[in-house]
C-alpha cells in the first residue's frame, strides 16, 4: 500500500500548467502509528484523513481526535509515540488499542 499512497503523492503534487498541487490525504486505515511513517515519506505537508481509527477511540472521538493531535507533536519534536504516550493518555490507549499498521 505505501507504493499506491506515494504515487497518488506524487501525482497531485507534480506541476501541471496552471493549476495548483493538491494536498494529499491518505485515508483508509490510518491509525496513530501510520503518522511518523507518511511524514517521513512525503513531509508535514498533508491532511490526515481519519474517521475509524478517531471515532473507535475506547475513551470516545474527541479523544481520539486529541490522540491524533498528540501524534502530530511527538512526530514534530522528534519523539517516538510510545514515549510521547506514557505521558499524553489519549496517544497511550490509541497504541494500545491498534498495534498493527496497515499501510507502511
Amino acid at each position: 500500500m505505501k507504493d499506491t499512497y506515494m504515487q497518488i503523492w506524487r501525482e497531485l503534487t507534480f506541476p501541471f500548467y496552471h493549476l495548483k498541487p493538491t494536498d494529499p490525504m491518505p485515508a483508509g486505515g490510518i491509525i496513530v502509528q501510520n503518522v511518523p511513517q507518511i511524514w517521513a515519506d512525503i513531509g508535514s505537508d498533508f491532511v490526515i484523513g481519519v474517521g475509524g481509527a478517531m471515532h473507535a477511540h475506547p475513551d470516545g472521538p474527541r479523544a481520539g481526535a486529541t490522540a491524533f493531535r498528540q501524534t502530530i507533536e511527538a512526530v514534530q519534536q522528534g519523539v517516538s509515540l510510545e514515549k510521547y504516550g506514557e505521558d499524553h493518555k489519549e496517544l497511550g490507549r490509541a497504541i494500545g488499542t491498534w498495534k498493527t499498521s496497515k499501510i507502511v
